[in-house]
């Protein structure tokens, strides 16, 4: 989806256009989103320092969370939401460079995956639940881009 190489040292100066913030916005409103991608290192919420990638790896390997700790994790998934909000307005109404972009998407779907990972833990699901569901997920969601798809092509004609 993004340059690499010596497109890249250019996309630190070349602005995106429209057609590509629109299929940034698309990608990032996808509910699958985040599948694959990285939950970031760190993020700085009002101040304080989380660091995201270890709480979801110790929140892993412990299984279910102290009731202090949910209660912290739940405080801190609307916040971790807003911050991915910030990033998708900024996507679409300001004028970025193609770095500028790509750092900020990868931000929000990053973001975006520490929220489900957070919110699987929480509901006491783990990497060994049956992949049934998410095949069943993935169907369903194919299915509502599609019609999306279709109703796009629609109002262009």
């Amino acid at each position: 989806m993004f340059p690499e190489g010596e497109e890249m040292e250019n996309a630190d100066m070349e602005f995106i256009t429209e057609a590509e913030r629109k299929k940034l916005l698309w990608s990032l409103r996808s509910d699958f989103a985040w599948v694959g991608k990285k939950i970031p290192e760190s993020v700085e919420i009002n101040g304080k320092e989380y660091r995201l990638r270890d709480m979801v790896r110790e929140l892993g390997e412990k299984g279910f969370p102290e009731p202090e700790e949910a209660a912290e994790i739940r405080a801190l998934l609307p916040e971790l939401e807003a911050c991915a909000k910030v990033n998708e307005e900024l996507l679409e109404t300001e004028e970025l460079t193609k770095a500028e972009a790509e750092e900020l998407y990868e931000e929000a779907v990053g973001l975006l995956r520490a929220v489900m990972e957070f919110k699987d833990r929480l509901a006491g699901k783990g990497r060994g639940d049956s992949g049934e569901e998410l095949k069943r997920m993935i169907k369903a969601q194919k299915v509502a881009d599609e019609k999306r798809w279709q109703q796009f092509i629609k109002s262009i004609k």
